[in-house]
């Protein structure tokens, strides 16, 4: 007897220690993402830095512009000489430098952009991504995704491995209180103890259980209710189907054509503007056709711009391309693209992501309210040689003095609501 009741006792242990062991699982468990940790602030700060200063010429796996960038720090004789490099290349290279000297011969004599308001820090939290991409290069990429999922695309991490333990671990545990209440039963009935006949469920699922899973239930289905309210018109992702297939992949990414050319606004207005149809005929007038649609896509363009190929003549009235816009934000919400990118020096792929690499656009970002906050708090005023911002002598005072390494929009009232709200 003594035997049985202690065994049984050591089973309810058992179950217990089993139950938590679940719990912290469940509540510990994070998907495989591939995603930089939020814990990890060093390595988004370099993933931003980088997106926002290099990923125009470079790639961490793939000659993009310049140089890939895996292993750059290993490539240099020194840390403190990469640094210098990044914030001054041509200084660099009238130093003598062979490895800097082999780098401007090997690319044409073209001269890398100067950062010199990167501090040391800020290039080794960049080095450090490309470390860090260097040695996965999903790391950093939208969840799911790898070489074939396309940028901004947000897909769900397979969770196939996870359920299927969880699954086994349930089965195991209610196994186990089955065995217990069996042993149980026969503990009381060698003590004379009246047996609960109930069927298992019934044990199992008491009026406490049920209460517990009722609340659990409510508060499942209103944390559902809140989290879909909060992403209530937010389109990431969002990929609608153009009247032309325009590849940006082909013409930004390929052909190297600047994005202002195009989207000519961008730097001179609020808005970045759609270009008009003669601007396509600045290059189609003698580009009938394309890699991969042959003469039919420009054939709709010739359409719309009345072009009639044959006689290389304007012979109809021009009417616009009706594109379909992808980036939309609230008619409440003030945006200012001249700001962020003649005044900022903010680079397009930012916040609209590698869009030299989509062949279809689609939406990048979130661009909600907190992305664009978490944004202003992070990223640096470029003080350096902008009048613009010559008006706040106090920081500038500051940063002289060492009393701030750094001034971020936020500190400029980035983060007000009159800011971005009307």
């Amino acid at each position: 007897m003594v035997s049985c009741f202690s065994g049984y006792k050591k089973m309810k242990a058992f179950i217990a220690v089993l139950f938590i062991c679940i719990s912290c699982a469940v509540y510990s468990y994070t998907p495989s993402t591939g995603d930089i940790k939020p814990d990890d602030p060093r390595l988004m700060e370099g993933m931003k830095l980088f997106k926002a200063n290099c990923g125009a010429c470079h790639k961490v796996d793939a000659k993009l512009v310049g140089p890939a960038l895996a292993n750059v720090w290993e490539r240099w004789e020194s840390e403190e000489k990469l640094i210098a490099w990044i914030k001054n290349s041509s200084a660099v290279i009238a130093s003598g430098d062979p490895y800097a000297n082999k780098i401007f011969n090997e690319y044409g004599k073209s001269v890398m952009t100067a950062f010199p308001s990167l501090t040391n820090e800020q290039i080794l939290s960049i080095i450090d991504y490309t470390r860090a991409k260097t040695a996965d290069p999903n790391f950093g990429n939208p969840p799911g995704t790898g070489s074939t999922t396309p940028q901004g695309a947000t897909a769900k991490p397979n969770n196939s491995l996870w359920y299927i333990v969880a699954g086994f671990l349930l089965v195991l545990a209610l196994g186990l209180i089955a065995v217990t209440r069996k042993l149980d039963d026969l503990v009381k009935e060698k003590e004379g103890e009246p047996i609960d006949n109930r069927p298992l469920l019934q044990k199992i699922f008491t009026r406490r259980v049920k209460s517990a899973l009722i609340l659990l239930a409510i508060l499942a289905f209103g944390a559902n209710i809140m989290k879909g309210a909060i992403g209530l018109g937010r389109s990431q992702g969002y990929k609608p189907e153009q009247p032309i297939k325009f590849s940006h992949a082909l013409h930004a990414g390929q052909n190297k054509i600047d994005c202002q050319y195009c989207h000519s606004g961008a730097e001179k207005s609020r808005h970045a503007v759609i270009p008009s149809v003669n601007v396509c005929m600045n290059c189609h007038k003698y580009v009938s056709q394309g890699p991969k649609y042959g003469k039919k896509e420009i054939a709709k363009i010739y359409k719309y711009s009345g072009w009639d190929p044959t006689t290389g003549t304007f012979a109809n009235q021009p009417k616009p391309i009706e594109w379909v816009k992808v980036h939309n934000l609230p008619d409440h919400v003030y945006f200012n693209h001249s700001q962020h990118v003649k005044v900022g020096g903010i680079e397009c792929q930012t916040c609209h992501g590698n869009i030299q690499e989509m062949e279809e656009v689609q939406q990048f970002a979130p661009l909600s309210m907190g992305w664009c906050i978490n944004c202003h708090r992070q990223t640096e005023v470029k003080f350096s040689e902008n009048k613009y911002y010559s008006i706040f002598d106090k920081y500038h005072d500051d940063i002289k003095s060492g009393k701030k390494d750094k001034v971020t929009v936020e500190d400029i009232g980035g983060a007000e609501c009159q800011k971005c709200h009307y």
